[in-house]
């Protein structure tokens, strides 16, 4: 048995074959749509008291979430000149303690200055009182060579 197979006749046979794995491919398709679908169903019908529920509360919600925007919104308009008096007190405050700081080096590096120079001063009144007793001693040893 011979056959004459034309180009025509492959590109026929190609697409017939791409059409039914195409048909094939929608058929599956479908089937999962289907599967998806029916679980949709089955949880809408499982939970439609909730949903029932849920669906009546929307109201009751919205304007609980109405309220609450309103009351933040005037709480938040409320505070608002506070809080601009709150920031304006810490960054005066901020340079106070600034200032204060400042102050408090200087006397600190002042009082240090003066305790150094007052260690100094008892030290040169030490060196004299040395001196005077060595000077005492050169006397004394003196007087006592003459007798």
């Amino acid at each position: 048995m011979t056959a004459t197979l034309t180009i025509q006749d492959l590109f026929k046979l190609i697409l017939f074959l791409l059409g039914i794995g195409a048909l094939i491919y929608l058929i599956v398709l479908m089937k999962n749509l289907n599967n998806v679908i029916s679980s949709i169903k089955n949880l809408l019908t499982q939970n439609e008291k909730e949903i029932d529920f849920t669906i009546k509360q929307l109201p009751y919600i919205s304007e609980n979430i109405n309220a609450i925007s309103k009351e933040a919104k005037e709480l938040v308009e409320a505070v608002s000149p506070e809080t601009v008096k709150l920031v304006n007190n810490a960054s005066s405050l901020s340079e106070k303690l600034d200032k204060t700081s400042s102050k408090v080096c200087d006397t600190v590096e002042e009082v240090s200055k003066s305790i150094s120079s007052t260690a100094t001063s008892i030290k040169n009144v030490s060196d004299y009182i040395e001196l005077i007793l060595d000077i005492i001693e050169i006397v004394r040893n003196a007087l006592i060579k003459k007798k």
